[in-house]
């Protein structure tokens, strides 16, 4: 009984070690909303991937990992703000087999979109 125990706690280790890992080498989109109004609707575009984020309140953050296989291109952004306003753009660029990369996209108090790869 004892054996099955360590082995159970070893596994969960493990699994939980892989599944960080894994959070750490795949590619993501980071939204900070820093608008002081709700984004309804992030869309970001990837040659091969389509990322949708819903209802990112004001001063939060939303993350979302995407594939590595990827056509090389860059990332389209179609953001619509609470009040309705839409806010479309393109940058980053997309690679084939790129790892450990985040975009980060900051929606800023005047309603401007930065990018930082």
């Amino acid at each position: 009984m004892r054996n099955c125990l360590l082995f159970l706690f070893a596994s969960a280790i493990c699994i939980f070690i892989a599944y960080n890992l894994y959070l750490f080498v795949m590619p993501s989109v980071k939204v900070v909303n820093q608008s002081g109004q709700i984004l309804t609707r992030v869309e970001i575009s990837l040659p091969s991937n389509n990322l949708v984020f819903d209802n990112i309140a004001p001063s939060k953050t939303a993350r979302i990992h995407h594939s590595t296989d990827q056509a090389d291109g860059e990332y389209a952004y179609r953001i619509r703000l609470s009040s309705g306003e839409y806010i479309n753009g393109r940058c980053g660029s997309v690679t084939h087999d790129q790892y450990m990369k985040v975009l980060e996209l900051t929606i800023d108090s005047e309603d401007k979109v930065s990018c930082i790869e």
